[in-house]
């Protein structure tokens, strides 16, 4: 294994899903369930607008944070009766998004490959939700109980891809470089940026998402082209 770290993404890359059919899938349920407490299209304005702040989050504090902050000045009710609805929201109906998912053996192939030849295994998705959100997709991916080095959740993150910040912090977190790793994933720009701080990059297009190359990927192409970059043979 040539790299000391491998990155995945995970919604279109280790999770076939198809990302923006999900999150409207998300929204629909998440506002039926808040909507005892806030009237439907406020929250709805509400979620995106204080989304969109996370995702321009300059670092000085957590997304959770930057999503909280924007979030609770658009609602008229208090984070202690509402975060308990979120919170019971992705223990229970957020976990029935999952049905009809069916994991990929080649995705637990290739982090299982990328471990097994000495890389450190990060789980780099958006960090757009809470752990325990992740955690629910990595059981529809299969990779529950894989053992990654680094997972990155709005709890844990400061940036948001596609700003090089988000990856930055991964090395620090890490003690990697980033011209050692390999950063797999399907979105053309989120997912690229990695290589401003010298990552090799793999853009997987199963679930390919064009949003304009800021770098050219060093690879690209389907499962069984990853596994063979992962076993030195790409």
């Amino acid at each position: 294994m040539r790299y000391k770290g491998v990155f995945f993404d995970l919604d279109g890359t280790l999770l076939p899903v198809d990302l923006e059919e999900f999150i409207a899938r998300y929204i629909e349920a998440l506002t039926a369930k808040v909507a005892p407490h806030v009237e439907p299209q406020r929250f709805r304005k509400a979620l995106l607008e204080s989304t969109a702040k996370m995702m321009n989050n300059d670092g000085s504090r957590t997304n959770e944070e930057a999503f909280m902050e924007a979030f609770f000045a658009r609602v008229d009710i208090e984070p202690r009766e509402l975060v308990p609805v979120f919170e019971d929201f992705y223990r229970r109906e957020y976990r029935l998004l999952g049905r009809g998912i069916q994991a990929r053996p080649e995705a637990r192939r290739a982090v299982e490959l990328a471990a097994a030849g000495g890389a450190q295994v990060v789980l780099a998705t958006n960090p757009l939700f809470p752990r325990m959100a992740v955690e629910v997709r990595l059981e529809w991916a299969g990779l529950d109980a894989f053992p990654f080095r680094h997972i990155t959740t709005y709890e844990n993150s400061r940036y948001c891809k596609p700003n090089p910040g988000y990856y930055a912090d991964i090395l620090a977190a890490t003690g990697l470089r980033g011209e050692e790793c390999l950063m797999v994933g399907n979105d053309t720009l989120e997912d690229l940026a990695a290589a401003e701080l010298g990552f090799d990059t793999f853009l997987l297009e199963d679930f390919l998402i064009e949003r304009g190359y800021p770098h050219a990927p060093t690879w690209r192409g389907g499962w069984g082209d990853l596994l063979d970059v992962l076993t030195g043979n790409g």
